[in-house]
């Protein structure tokens, strides 16, 4: 009845005025509506709210799209929502666009294995 919790993945947030750039590399999850120019590494799952834009390269488990976002995206899957623009080459499992959604760029279908160890490997190198 009352076991051990789970850990749950820490959230970072960067707000809709915010402008990063950089390389950024985070923990958790990351919830962006503001800006960011440059790379960026989660070990969980990134989702760019409708506010929000990456101009980089991003490697994660799941990247949701609701903004804009240009550059190499290398996760399990993608999910573009209905407002949401994808520019460039990605490397996923699964891509899923909902109507609506702007796909330019080409898919390359990545193993889930690889992407997930490069993930880990890159995130634990650079800290």
């Amino acid at each position: 009845m009352f076991g051990q919790k789970k850990p749950v993945n820490p959230l970072s947030f960067i707000a809709q005025e915010c402008h990063l750039t950089g390389k950024l590399i985070f923990s958790g999850d990351v919830l962006i509506a503001g800006h960011i120019s440059g790379d960026i590494q989660a070990q969980g799952n990134v989702t760019i709210e409708a506010s929000g834009t990456v101009a980089g390269d991003i490697l994660c488990r799941e990247l949701m799209i609701a903004g804009q976002m240009s550059g190499e995206a290398r996760c399990k899957k993608i999910t573009l929502h209905a407002q949401g623009v994808f520019e460039g080459d990605a490397y996923c499992e699964h891509i899923e666009i909902l109507d609506g959604g702007q796909f330019l760029g080409y898919r390359h279908r990545d193993p889930l294995l690889a992407t997930l160890a490069n993930t880990d490997t890159n995130i634990a190198n650079n800290a």
